[in-house]
C-alpha cells in the first residue's frame, strides 16, 4: 500500500495524472497504470477494462472507497478512478507485486 500512495502523492504533486471515468477513458494510451476504488460504477469498470487490455495498461483495484481515494490525491471529492502517467516501472511493478499479495 506504501508504494501505491507514493506513486498516487508523486503523480498529483508532478500533475501526471487523470482523473474521473472520462478522463481516464480519453487517456489510457500513455497511461502507465489505471486505479479504481471499490466503489466505481459496474459499467464504467467494464468499459475502463475493455479499454485497459486493448492498451496493456494495468489496473490496480484501489481497497478503499472514492472518497478515500480522493483525499489520498488532496481532493475534497470522490475520485472513483485515476490514471497514471508518471512514477517508474519498478513503482508499477512494485503496486502490482503488492496487490498479488494482498489477494492471498
Amino acid at each position: 500500500m506504501k508504494a501505491l500512495e507514493k506513486v498516487i502523492k508523486d503523480a498529483v504533486a508532478a500533475n501526471g495524472y487523470k482523473s474521473g471515468v472520462k478522463e481516464v477513458l480519453q487517456s489510457v494510451k500513455g497511461t502507465k497504470l489505471i486505479i479504481v476504488s471499490k466503489s466505481i460504477d459496474l459499467d464504467d469498470r467494464t468499459r475502463l477494462e475493455e479499454q485497459t487490455k486493448t492498451a496493456n495498461v494495468p489496473v490496480y483495484e484501489y481497497p478503499g472507497t472514492s472518497v478515500q481515494l480522493g483525499k489520498l490525491c488532496n481532493k475534497p471529492f470522490r475520485i472513483t478512478a485515476i490514471a497514471i502517467s508518471s512514477g517508474s516501472a519498478a513503482e508499477i511493478d512494485a503496486i502490482m507485486s503488492e496487490k498479488g499479495t494482498a489477494a492471498k
